[in-house]
């Protein structure tokens, strides 16, 4: 139904896809897999006319078509499920579903509700779903959502359907409530594109799986022809069995615990976590995406209150994010263009934020002493920028990231969560940013990491407490990990 031959695609003269091919027959689900930064997201994209290929060809049903746009994408058939719905909470579900297609009343000008309520009761009717199309969508689990999302591409006549993790959030009943009705699509001849880390899935749900590895295609094979330990073998190549060097640190740590987790639990996202990370030590949070990794560490910070349990920070309880910057945790979070910094200010007015009260004098801010501060940041952490002045969204991504780290290190934190800390960077700011966290901890910084690329983990921490489901499944000294590889098995389980 769908081939994809010879599909190439360079940013700034960065090859991200070097001839990957993928192909999908009616009424299959198809599993796409690989690493960050492995061209899955690209892929993906050129399919749905988000990127337009430097090369290649795309076929649909045996003929070249051109993917110019989304519109050209849902025009053949194409649909992609995002992590990140696209839904309107306010708006009911048949609302949803026609959104910007609303059936119209003799003349145009009025949409016809009655007509829109009918047409989308129809369509999950035709699906087996239960849902009342007049519920507003806040009110819906995600799991809900998650099959709204679908009527709503199946309402534009998709035949080609992108599931995008789409159980990264989810309960364990309504994943298998998704998989009866992804099992109900496939038997209707819809064809699904399903994109996930979890291996137990892939073997469960899918027909074929493709494994991607720095911009190719490197294995297309039946499921039940592969088994975890040849698809993890395919995913991490020549990498397998080995991992980014890591150094042991010789330095003491510190002898009470500078951040204890005690019984954490936040409704939903995980529970009963105990940790502790001590001064000095690199503690790495090893999960796949919906494990809870993120939500612990801005539970932690204080932008989401516990449903249980207690956060400390050097023996004293902290709630709320004034008392964890007060207390000395900084967070660096996993979105840095929307959570890290404001794009449209300079570097100088991004490292003054959470740093105000020590340069502000009476109603200014004393520009000397923060020019200075921030020149001095900009030398250390080798940030690439013509002048402190300059707007940080014209930076680079892993510039960018440097100067969230710097903003937060002015403040000296006893506590360091760093949330994805090197995602989207290049190699050279990957380096200097795992070499940037060894030096601090090394100083007697407490750090607690989350990081999607288990090499990278491997490379800082002393220690790493395995996520699963939003439990603590066990915890592992990295003196005892031999390869990446382990640490995959561990949790995969």
């Amino acid at each position: 139904m769908l081939q994809m031959r010879g599909i190439e695609k360079q940013f700034n003269q960065n090859p991200v896809l070097k001839k990957a091919h993928f192909s999908l027959h009616k009424g299959e689900v198809h599993a796409l897999m690989g690493g960050n930064g492995a061209g899955k997201s690209t892929l993906m994209k050129i399919l749905t006319g988000v990127y337009t290929a430097d090369a290649g060809e795309i076929l649909i049903d045996g003929q070249a078509v051109d993917i110019t746009s989304p519109k050209a994408a849902e025009a053949l058939g194409v649909a992609m499920i995002f992590q990140e719905f696209s839904l309107v909470p306010t708006l009911t579900v048949a609302q949803n579903i026609f959104l910007q297609r609303e059936p119209r009343q003799a003349g145009g000008l009025v949409i016809d509700d009655a007509e829109t309520m009918r047409r989308a009761r129809a369509i999950l009717d035709e699906l087996g779903e239960d849902i009342d199309p007049a519920t507003p969508v806040e009110r819906l689990s995600v799991g809900m959502c998650q099959i709204v999302e679908i009527a709503k591409a199946l309402s534009k006549n998709a035949r080609i359907l992108i599931m995008d993790e789409p159980t990264s959030s989810i309960s364990e009943a309504e994943v298998e409530r998704l998989f009866n009705f992804v099992r109900k699509l496939k038997a209707s001849g819809i064809s699904i594109i399903y994109i996930s880390h979890r291996m137990s899935e892939i073997f469960t749900l899918c027909d074929r799986v493709t494994v991607m590895r720095d911009g190719e295609c490197v294995l297309t094979v039946p499921c039940s022809g592969i088994t975890m330990e040849g698809l993890i073998e395919a995913m991490l190549g020549a990498s397998a069995g080995s991992s980014m060097h890591w150094q042991p640190r010789s330095h003491a740590l510190g002898r009470q615990p500078a951040l204890e987790l005690v019984g954490l639990a936040r409704e939903g996202h995980f529970s009963d976590v105990n940790l502790a990370v001590y001064p000095g030590e690199i503690v790495g949070l090893a999960g796949l995406m919906g494990s809870g990794r993120t939500e612990i560490m801005e539970t932690i910070f204080g932008l989401h209150a516990p449903s249980r349990g207690e956060v400390r920070v050097h023996g004293q309880a902290v709630a709320g994010i004034r008392q964890a910057i007060g207390a000395g945790v900084a967070l660096v979070p996993e979105n840095r263009r929307t959570q890290g910094l404001v794009l449209t200010h300079s570097v100088l007015d991004n490292f003054v934020l959470p740093n105000l009260q020590r340069f502000r004098r009476w109603l200014w801010v004393g520009l000397s002493g923060a020019l200075a501060e921030v020149r001095q940041s900009i030398a250390v952490l080798r940030i690439k920028t013509d002048h402190p002045f300059k707007t940080v969204g014209l930076l680079s991504g892993g510039n960018q990231q440097k100067v969230v780290l710097g903003k937060w290190l002015a403040r000296s934190p006893r506590v360091l969560l760093l949330d994805e800390p090197t995602i989207g960077v290049d190699i050279g700011a990957k380096s200097d940013i795992v070499e940037l966290v060894r030096q601090l901890a090394s100083q007697g910084t407490a750090i607690l990491v989350v990081s999607s690329e288990f090499e990278e983990l491997l490379a800082m921490s002393d220690r790493l407490v395995v996520l699963r489901d939003g439990r603590v499944t066990g915890t592992l000294d990295r003196r005892d990990i031999e390869s990446e590889e382990m640490l995959h098995h561990a949790v995969q389980a």
